[in-house]
């Protein structure tokens, strides 16, 4: 199965990510997917500049080209667009210029996939009329820049991209995951897109995965009880006021979510600010009963929300079954490591849950299985013990520690 309509151009940057990794393409322009790294992080440091924009990029003919920053260009000839990063008038000619954080090949030549990015950007230039003989790329980390020579092969080669991931852009599911490839380690998709995970159960990989960590983020929930309270932004700091005094402040950087109780008021600002950071903000009674939850915009996922709409109007109760029973298996592990032996009988319930789960017929009764499990899980966490590390709680100004609400906001 085949999408029908997939847009016409195909930016110059996507043609880079092909060129890199077909899957990754895939990823980010049809799945609309994106996380972030230390590396994007830098990455976009390094580009704030030629963002920023400035400078004219006169026609041909019309006046003299210097330097221009952020130049827009398309073609549906080509079926391209793309953005530069600068161009440059050089002999009566321009250069496009585009910045990369690293650092070039070995041979100090330029990547692959940026010369393919970087010819895109010059037939776009000779597409308008420009006279562009060749482009440059200027690698941030050695500070240097590399030459790329605009030859028949390269510009073969580029095409021949275009029209590809034209093609991948049509199927409903993303190309194979490279295999044990070191571009994988680097990515910041490879928690999304699971390389290894999907080679071996795709029977493309004989050898046993590489076990996953699980992310444990640095980031802890923010619980603001104090009534009249509001939570707002100074910075790149929360605040908790009330009557103009300050009550707590912690750093954006280092709040999971936030948990406001009873009257407590979050501000434009500061929502804005957590929204850019995919910060919930859970609204809660003052007995602790949650209200609802205001988010931001949801990740596309273009592909998971076809495959969502199309299982739930067949019926296939398949992946339920399986995301409700590894549920209650993990909530059984968690209680059989903090709850010791008096878990044993409350352990082998679980595990008799998820059984059942499994072979569910009826959406009813699967139901009803996850309702039983989650009883039972919870009914527990009075005599659980932990070692998890404490959060911060808000309350008349006191930070207070409660180590069982950490675990329960983290696994559930």
């Amino acid at each position: 199965m085949m999408i029908a309509e997939v847009p016409e151009l195909v930016p110059a940057r996507m043609l880079n990510e092909y060129a890199y990794c077909p899957r990754l393409f895939f990823l980010e322009w049809v799945d609309s997917l994106w996380a972030s790294s230390s590396d994007t992080a830098e990455g976009d440091r390094r580009h704030r500049r030629v963002d920023a924009g400035g400078g004219a990029a006169p026609l041909p003919g019309e006046g003299e080209l210097k330097a221009a920053r952020s130049v827009e260009l398309a073609s549906e000839r080509l079926g391209i667009t793309a953005k530069l990063d600068l161009l440059e008038g050089s002999d009566g000619g321009v250069v496009p210029i585009d910045t990369k954080k690293g650092r070039p090949a070995r041979d100090g030549t330029a990547w692959e996939a940026d010369a393919v990015q970087v010819c895109a950007q010059v037939l776009l230039l000779r597409e308008h009329s420009y006279t562009a003989e060749q482009g440059e790329i200027f690698y941030a980390e050695t500070r240097q820049r590399v030459p790329v020579e605009v030859t028949p092969e390269l510009v073969a080669r580029t095409m021949r991209i275009v029209g590809e991931a034209r093609a991948t852009a049509t199927r409903l599911a993303p190309p194979p995951p490279l295999r044990s490839d070191p571009k994988c380690s680097r990515c910041s998709l490879v928690g999304i897109c699971l390389p290894d995970e999907v080679n071996v159960l795709s029977a493309r990989q004989d050898s046993r995965p590489r076990r996953l960590m699980a992310a444990d983020p640095d980031a802890v929930p923010l619980y603001v009880m104090e009534p009249g309270s509001a939570v707002g932004i100074d910075g790149g700091r929360l605040t908790v006021s009330k009557y103009r005094e300050v009550l707590a402040s912690v750093r954006l950087i280092d709040v999971l979510h936030v948990c406001a109780y009873g009257n407590v008021q979050v501000t434009a600002q500061a929502m804005r600010a957590l929204f850019e950071r995919d910060v919930d903000v859970f609204h809660f009674s003052y007995g602790g009963w949650l209200l609802g939850m205001t988010t931001g915009l949801p990740s596309k996922n273009v592909m998971l929300r076809i495959r969502q709409t199309t299982t739930a109007a067949r019926g296939d109760l398949g992946e339920p079954r399986r995301m409700i029973a590894g549920k209650i298996k993990n909530c059984r592990v968690l209680l059989r490591r903090n709850g010791g032996d008096a878990m044993t009988r409350r352990v082998a319930q679980l595990a008799a849950l998820a059984e059942q789960a499994e072979r569910a017929e009826e959406a009813a009764t699967l139901l009803g299985i996850e309702g039983t499990a989650a009883r039972l899980y919870f009914d527990a966490f009075p005599s659980l013990r932990s070692s998890a590390p404490w959060h911060r709680r808000v309350h008349g100004g006191v930070r207070h520690a409660d180590p069982v609400l950490r675990i329960r906001v983290r696994l559930v």
